[in-house]
């Protein structure tokens, strides 16, 4: 059976699938920390399977709703099947509040301190298993709260990897976003976020013509902030949504202690918003550092541009960049940072990376070349965007741009080679990327 499930699990991942099975999913708050999730398909299915992988999630919180149905697990993702090998049509889960922080992933779930509760979905989306194949499925989705609760979601009648909302609030509107900001949020932080939004996103406007196809969610947070060991501030954008997650005491202290660390993460995650708008949600699922760093690299430049830098900051800033960079790269190479668990590696070398290719652009005026290079991604069409892997479209920007193939050539060996001496590295790379040299 396990070496059975092994194939299956194999195969989903092929990316096998037909037409799209039909259906319905109801994701219903039972109690305060207790949910259900159901699935009805309109024809019959022999595997209910859950794509997207975390750790401990499933295994420590979810049921299934009947014994006839079990619950496996591989790799981080998950199965249903009927224990008699039956297909069925109708199954699902009874689920427990999880608010453990993933390694680089998203929050299952995010508390009030009002008792309200950000769930992300996208770990409830996945494939069936029919007629031989993994085929998708299309189902209609209903979200129910308690008794007196206010449902705030994307797409109220679709399943897909988004934010739900579900609380006492109904959420401030305004032009561009509607805010939910947990009663419980430090002032520094939220008053941080809260000016850095619209900022962020006015700049966006001026520099890259961006603007939101239509308003967008910003969710704050902070319902374990005294009960949570750890300490944690967590950002996550998906399409159209933010969502900022604080958990314990030194996280609001770090407001306090480091003005422009909320900020800076603030416009980092609505740099997210609109590289999902304008790369369709996919630049850099293949290689993190072009999205993580490039979100980085113009974040940076923003807090200079609204005045949360200084220029001693915004400087003392580039050399922390470039220092942690040349640092991790002794540690890990940067392609296989997400392997060695290293994944600041990929924030730091990604902004340095982008910064060493501003200058290049324009020595005298670096943010001007790291807009034009971003605004160069930007103007690829549709087709190039969807079918060229991240980094290669980064690679072909840069060409466009006059970058020759032996320079992205050795950048390609800088972020595919663990260091000796990253300093020397780091250095040798802005030396190559200059232009001045040409080989």
């Amino acid at each position: 059976m396990r070496a059975l499930i092994i194939l299956l699990l194999a195969m989903m991942h092929t990316g096998a699938a037909f037409s799209d099975v039909t259906g319905r999913f109801t994701f219903e708050r039972l109690g305060g920390d207790v949910w259900r999730a159901k699935y009805c398909f309109d024809e019959p299915v022999e595997i209910l399977g859950f794509e997207r992988p975390i750790e401990n999630f499933r295994e420590n919180s979810w049921r299934t709703l009947l014994p006839e149905y079990e619950l496996s697990f591989h790799g981080g993702a998950a199965q249903i099947t009927r224990t008699d090998g039956e297909p069925f049509r109708c199954t699902g889960m009874e689920v427990d509040t999880y608010t453990e922080v993933p390694i680089k992933n998203y929050m299952a779930f995010s508390s009030f301190s009002d008792g309200g509760m950000v769930v992300y979905t996208g770990y409830m989306t996945g494939k069936v298993f029919k007629d031989g194949v993994w085929q998708a499925y299309d189902v209609r989705a209903r979200y129910k709260g308690l008794p007196g609760e206010t449902v705030i979601a994307r797409d109220p009648e679709v399943l897909d990897h988004q934010y739900v909302y579900f609380g006492p609030q109904t959420g401030l509107a305004s032009a561009n976003m509607l805010t939910v900001i947990d009663p419980g949020m430090p002032t520094a932080a939220r008053e941080g976020i809260e000016k850095s939004l619209p900022e962020a996103s006015r700049l966006l406007g001026d520099l890259f013509s961006f603007k939101p196809v239509e308003p967008f969610h910003v969710f704050m947070a902070a319902g374990e902030l005294m009960t949570s060991k750890e300490d944690h501030s967590k950002g996550g954008s998906l399409k159209r949504q933010i969502l900022f997650t604080l958990k314990g005491k030194r996280s609001a202290d770090w407001a306090i202690g480091s003005p422009d660390f909320y900020p800076k993460l603030a416009a980092h995650e609505v740099l997210h918003l609109w590289q999902n708008e304008v790369w369709y949600g996919q630049l850099g699922e293949d290689a993190p550092w072009v999205h993580e760093g490039g979100a980085d690299a113009i974040a940076h430049e923003l807090m200079l541009r609204t005045g949360v830098y200084t220029n001693a900051r915004y400087d003392e800033v580039w050399k922390v960049v470039e220092s942690r960079c040349a640092g991790y790269v002794e540690e890990t190479s940067v392609d296989g940072a997400i392997e060695a668990g290293k994944f600041d590696t990929l924030y730091q070398c990604g902004a340095l990376i982008n910064r060493i290719i501003a200058q290049a652009l324009n020595s005298g005026e670096p943010s001007e070349g790291l807009f034009r290079f971003w605004r160069a991604m930007a103007s690829w069409d549709e087709t190039d965007i969807r079918q060229t892997p991240s980094a290669a479209l980064f690679f072909a920007t840069m060409n466009q741009l006059g970058f020759t193939e032996s320079q992205i050539g050795r950048l390609k060996e800088f972020l595919a080679q663990k260091h000796t001496d990253g300093e020397a590295s780091v250095i040798a790379l802005r030396s190559v990327l200059s232009p001045s040299y040409r080989q």
